[in-house]
């Protein structure tokens, strides 16, 4: 096996052609594992986590929006849903004002698991940051904003029309009267 690691720190100044797709898919590979292991600990798979995680930030979804703000189909998070509502960490109610909705809340125990299991992510992203500055960690924060934003609008089809930006222009153009701002 080549030795990955050293050809893209060396390849850093002259990055190939191709490849962004490579490195951030092995990221990820090598960050859900990682994850995934520590979740374990709590009887947590990953999809769990992640609608968990939504949950603790918007409480009361439907369904339907929350299968779309994880990124999964809603006949795959049904699954997920229904485990979590037969251990006790969510419960599930029709809308009283549109009964075909179906709206996810979390349960106490839903919620008291939050901070052990954001922990766990915490300390993989520790892992992940470690000989990092926090200028190169914000930095990877922008460039990644910047490569999702373009792939997005990709695949969402949008067409840039004349004179609107582009995801890495806004940010490029953010990032100059951050920095005009500051001095």
């Amino acid at each position: 096996m080549p030795d990955t690691p050293r050809r893209f720190a060396e390849d850093a100044h002259h990055p190939p052609p191709i490849g962004i797709g490579k490195l951030l898919r092995r990221s990820h590979l090598a960050f859900s594992k990682l994850l995934r292991d520590r979740l374990k600990d709590h009887d947590v798979s990953f999809s769990e986590f992640v609608h968990l995680e939504r949950l603790w930030y918007d409480d009361g979804l439907n369904q339907t929006e929350l299968s779309r703000r994880v990124g999964i189909e809603t006949a795959s998070s049904t699954t997920v849903l229904d485990a979590l509502e037969k251990r006790g960490y969510i419960r599930r109610e029709r809308d009283a004002r549109d009964r075909r909705n179906v709206r996810v809340f979390l349960e106490p125990a839903g919620a008291e698991i939050e901070a052990k299991l954001l922990d766990c992510a915490a300390g993989i992203n520790a892992i992940a940051r470690e000989g990092l500055s926090k200028a190169d960690i914000a930095e990877f924060f922008r460039i990644g904003a910047i490569i999702a934003g373009n792939l997005e609008a990709q695949s969402r089809g949008a067409s840039r029309k004349a004179g609107s930006a582009s995801p890495a222009a806004s940010a490029k153009s953010q990032s100059s009267r951050r920095k005009r701002d500051a001095d």
